[in-house]
């Protein structure tokens, strides 16, 4: 079973679009969390999609998250912030899965505030990942049989040297992980030596009982042969029974 995540920069431009899905059929995954979005990105007939709800932009269509997967979608499930995350519990191999897919804020994200609120360099980060924490604390509540998979754009790297991201930060998803049983399983250490040039900001965490049996299976950059496909890199997790 494979999970992959990538920010895909709104996913604009046809000829791009081509060479996104032609990295992204070249790196299978069964559950695709694709962030930053767009429906003309579409997956389709090999996946099926559960969007979270369109981000204005001034491209219709655009999108903080989607999940793709191959695997069947047992159900939609609520979540608090509709238009930043999404989850749906899905029929898979391993059983029942939650997988909420998300983009924490960035540094300088100043979330919903009015334009005369000071809103301090990742302060919405930091309270975003507390609020989060507390929603994947009741989904764990709620579904105590279901694994579950966190998945997107985190904006921070996880392990190894400091390269994005706040000490704060890192510790408070620390804390939110171990409160909810989970592990980072695309840290800078778990990575294929010399995979990407830097280390990757879009993570997947999983289920502690799955954490050593689950390896980063391809990892690829945002830029390919010149041609900018987005500013992130992508990865894909394979996950032994």
């Amino acid at each position: 079973m494979r999970i992959g995540t990538w920010n895909v920069e709104y996913a604009a431009g046809a000829d791009k679009n081509a060479k996104r899905m032609e990295i992204i059929r070249a790196n299978p995954a069964d559950i695709w969390v694709l962030t930053e979005t767009h429906d003309d990105l579409d997956l389709s007939p090999t996946h099926i999609a559960v969007h979270s709800h369109q981000r204005p932009t001034g491209r219709p269509g655009a999108r903080w998250v989607s999940i793709w997967t191959s695997f069947e979608v047992l159900y939609r499930i609520d979540v608090v912030d509709p238009e930043r995350t999404v989850a749906a519990m899905l029929h898979t191999p391993l059983g029942p899965m939650v997988v909420y897919g998300t983009v924490l804020p960035w540094h300088s994200d100043r979330g919903k505030h009015d334009e005369a609120v000071e809103v301090p360099y990742w302060s919405e980060h930091h309270r975003e990942i507390r609020r989060q924490a507390t929603e994947w604390s009741e989904l764990r509540d709620r579904h105590k049989d279901a694994l579950m998979c966190v998945a997107g754009d985190l904006n921070m790297t996880i392990g190894g040297p400091h390269y994005y991201g706040t000490k704060l930060g890192r510790s408070l998803l620390a804390e939110a992980m171990d409160a909810n049983r989970l592990t980072c399983v695309t840290s800078t250490d778990r990575l294929p030596p010399g995979a990407l040039r830097y280390p990757p900001i879009d993570h997947i965490l999983l289920s502690d009982n799955y954490a050593t049996k689950t390896e980063v299976a391809s990892a690829w950059e945002g830029i390919q042969r010149g041609m900018r496909l987005s500013d992130h890199s992508g990865l894909v997790v394979a996950i032994s029974a």
